[in-house]
């Protein structure tokens, strides 16, 4: 019988002695936080206070209307397959490489010129009276959305977009443009002088580019990707896939093709006293698209770029003969 009660003994003896923990739970006074009571070969007979983790959780977005409060939980979901969840995230990764070296988004502004049938600034006599305020004839142009075809990699591709351009031609001279009869002449005008006179375009463009990228940005393998996901004791650190355009030299070279939907004609002056404001809309004889040879170029998120129109500014024998051409700069870049 003591042969029977000795191993018993010393059996619960040693079970005691590796762990003996109860967890109590007791949320008034301790705000959520559990109290363990227990006894281990090493601490003893011990009692702890533990907080849970909730640096693992993740932060759930809270939505309250006036009678329903609406919680929305995001969580990391695993892989479906390695594979698949690799293909996913090359794609993602490619598209974000493709994204920041394409340089049409953004915000466009630059000056206006009207170039004569010699390719100067400096108009025959018959059409001096479009002589332009150059200072002011300023073209702005919000390109919204772009979209590029990669040749292999980043370096060459095909781009395309939208944008939303204002095009504004300031005259020096104080005449009065008249678009009723074929084709647009001015009148001199002595009084008033004229504060601003000018013509305005605006419309919908769309390029179309062969675009060049100098810095290397390289992809990652399906290896890579697939080594750093099975390693999960923090031996290898997972590659940093951040793309950066500084130090990036790029050009574009194509064409961009707009559509005009409105032009307006526009006269301020004092008179008695008083401003005057003449806003004359309609068609004004103007060529309602532009074909331009555009190019664009620049060095990291600095961007240059000039349009020269390929058709005139007035539609066939209804304007004098000129070229509209613009330059200017990248004053906000949206990649």
């Amino acid at each position: 019988m003591k042969k029977l009660i000795l191993p018993a003994a010393l059996l619960l003896a040693s079970t005691f002695a590796q762990a003996q923990i109860d967890t109590t739970n007791t949320p008034e006074g301790l705000q959520g936080r559990s109290l363990q009571l227990g006894v281990s070969a090493k601490d003893g007979a011990f009692a702890r206070v533990s907080s849970p983790d909730s640096t693992k959780k993740p932060n759930p977005l809270v939505i309250t209307t006036q009678r329903k409060k609406i919680t929305i939980l995001t969580e990391t979901r695993d892989w479906t397959s390695e594979s698949d969840s690799i293909n996913d995230r090359l794609k993602d990764i490619r598209t974000e490489r493709r994204n920041q070296f394409t340089y049409w988004s953004g915000v466009d502004v630059g000056l206006n010129m009207l170039l004569g049938p010699n390719g100067s600034t400096n108009l025959p006599k018959e059409s001096e009276f479009m002589e332009l305020d150059q200072a002011n004839s300023r073209f702005v142009s919000i390109n919204f959305m772009e979209q590029k075809i990669e040749f292999g990699s980043h370096h060459v591709g095909l781009l395309t977009g939208l944008g939303w351009e204002i095009t504004n031609y300031r005259f020096k001279g104080n005449d009065l443009l008249q678009f009723q009869n074929d084709p647009v002449f001015s009148i001199p005008v002595e009084d008033p002088q004229f504060r601003k006179n000018k013509l305005r375009q605006s419309g919908f463009r769309m390029p179309l580019m062969l675009e060049f990228n100098t810095k290397r940005a390289k992809m990652p393998t399906a290896e890579e990707m697939a080594a750093a996901r099975r390693d999960t004791v923090g031996g290898k650190r997972p590659p940093n896939y951040e793309f950066r355009n500084n130090k990036n030299f790029h050009v574009a070279l194509g064409v961009v093709g707009t559509w005009y939907y409105d032009s307006m004609y526009k006269l301020k002056y004092s008179q008695n006293g008083a401003t005057q404001k003449d806003v004359d809309k309609g068609e004004h004889d103007l060529l309602p698209y532009r074909l331009a040879a555009a190019a664009r170029i620049g060095y990291g998120g600095f961007n240059l770029f000039a349009e020269y129109a390929l058709t005139p500014l007035f539609e066939n024998n209804k304007g004098p003969k000129l070229t509209p051409f613009n330059v200017g700069i990248t004053i906000i870049g949206f990649n």
